[in-house]
């Protein structure tokens, strides 16, 4: 045991010292252009003998499934790897297990991901499996029944849990008539109405090259890693159909709804509009979140409402960056009369960070503890890949990691105040919801079906 340990940190200590191969760079992301012409962001890690690349097709998530198939994406993820070219779903797999090949796909509101993982020695066996997982699923009659079943067996049971009821719910309110309303997840009569056909369809009009990003990081060189790509990537259908959205319109005025059930315990969400990462205050933004309900105990939100009130056993803020809505949402779980007391509290937690400066201490903490904990994210080929994934899908650049330490130590305490003004102009919620018990003094409508499950 010990001796793993040791070589476990040896190896972490050589990726980490290898993240700043040139001193003025957090992270050495190399954007790559391959012969066929797909842009690749290629982190070069040889300290293990380990491959991972994830992707994602842009803007083909679940906001592209039509309204009489919701859960398309979804399902098309969870059988992609269910067979594909000349193996069947048990073969398929069990080339993946006997190679100790990791192989994923997911469908979330904007994009359709996916992310492999494997040893350098089984690249070529990769390539192709993930080349006819992506070109030539069988989607076979057995695996798509599978799927489905698995699926509204998790949408019944996800019934049981008010913190899924209150997202639910909340999507349900806060977004209205717009696509991101429809529970990506899938509902169980558009589960129960997909098609092998439609699935087809999916994936010849959405997973295609023109939407395709590409991060690859591990034991590959660039070129070895462009040859890769192009082996995986450049026989995808080359455009598709651009879908129309648009931006969310926030209700106008606060809204209160709730959905009661048998849990004696209360699930609450509040959400506020907010600015997306692009804006100058991006970054005073993350110093916030994490003053306000990101920072563990040590945040106001936990030390008001829990450690002094005892009305909570935890309370969290997190900012939403999505391609169409960004806002910003307070949760936590209480009991139904601890409800009203808890939004008091985090009133007066709000409208302190709106009128006062936060001490020199907590800001100090605050901003040491965000560029402090950065290179902890890098210790695996896995996270190198995903983080570049992620810059990549929300426009970031390739130098944001390197912008981000003086970004976030030159936030002031007058910054700070002043994104509080800007989210919090109302206290009172854009949007509340609460799932589980409800006290009928605090003036929700009541919900009788939730939204997004038929």
């Amino acid at each position: 045991m010990i001796l793993r340990i040791s070589i476990f940190f040896i190896g972490l200590l050589f990726m980490t010292s290898s993240l700043k191969a040139n001193d003025a760079r957090i992270l050495d992301i190399q954007s790559v252009k391959t012969p066929a012409g797909i842009t690749v962001w290629h982190i070069e890690d040889h300290t293990l003998p380990i491959i991972t690349m994830n992707f994602a097709f842009k803007g083909a998530g679940a906001v592209t499934d039509p309204a009489n198939h919701i859960g398309l994406g979804q399902i098309v993820s969870n059988t992609l790897d269910e067979g594909a070219g000349e193996r069947t779903g048990h073969e398929f797999q069990t080339a993946l297990q006997d190679h100790a090949i990791d192989l994923s796909f997911g469908n979330g509101r904007d994009h359709f991901t996916g992310k492999i993982k494997t040893l350098t020695k089984h690249k070529n066996l990769t390539e192709e499996l993930l080349r006819d997982a992506l070109m030539a699923p069988r989607f076979d009659d057995e695996a798509i029944t599978r799927m489905k079943n698995a699926n509204l067996m998790r949408l019944k049971s996800s019934l049981a849990s008010t913190d899924w009821l209150a997202a639910r719910l909340m999507n349900d309110v806060y977004f209205g008539g717009h696509t991101y309303a429809r529970n990506s997840g899938g509902t169980l009569s558009g589960i129960a109405s997909i098609t092998k056909e439609a699935m087809e369809n999916f994936t010849q009009n959405y997973l295609t090259r023109d939407r395709l990003f590409v991060s690859v990081a591990g034991d590959m060189t660039q070129d070895e890693a462009a040859d890769f790509v192009d082996k995986i990537f450049s026989n995808l259908p080359s455009g598709s159909p651009q879908n129309s959205v648009d931006n969310v319109s926030p209700p106008t005025a606060p809204v209160k709804k709730a959905f009661k059930t048998e849990s004696p315990q209360s699930s609450v969400q509040m959400v506020w509009p907010i600015f997306p990462k692009t804006d100058p205050d991006y970054y005073a933004l993350r110093v916030l979140n994490h003053l306000l309900g990101a920072g563990g105990f040590s945040s106001a939100l936990m030390e008001e409402v829990r450690e002094k009130r005892g009305l909570t056993y935890g309370i969290y803020s997190r900012p939403i960056h999505m391609n169409f809505s960004n806002y910003m949402s307070i949760e936590s779980a209480t009991s139904p009369e601890n409800i009203a007391p808890m939004m008091a509290a985090i009133t007066d937690v709000l409208n302190e960070f709106k009128t006062e400066h936060v001490s020199d201490d907590k800001l100090t903490a605050a901003r040491n503890y965000l560029v402090g904990s950065l290179p902890l994210r890098f210790s695996t080929t896995q996270s190198l890949s995903r983080t570049a994934m992620s810059m990549g899908l929300n426009d970031m650049g390739i130098d944001y990691l390197d912008l981000w330490d003086d970004e976030i130590l030159k936030v002031t305490a007058a910054d700070v105040k002043r994104v509080a003004e800007r989210i919090f102009i109302s206290t009172t919620p854009t949007a509340m919801v609460i799932a589980g018990a409800v006290p009928d003094d605090l003036g929700f409508e009541i919900i009788e079906t939730m939204p997004g499950v038929e």
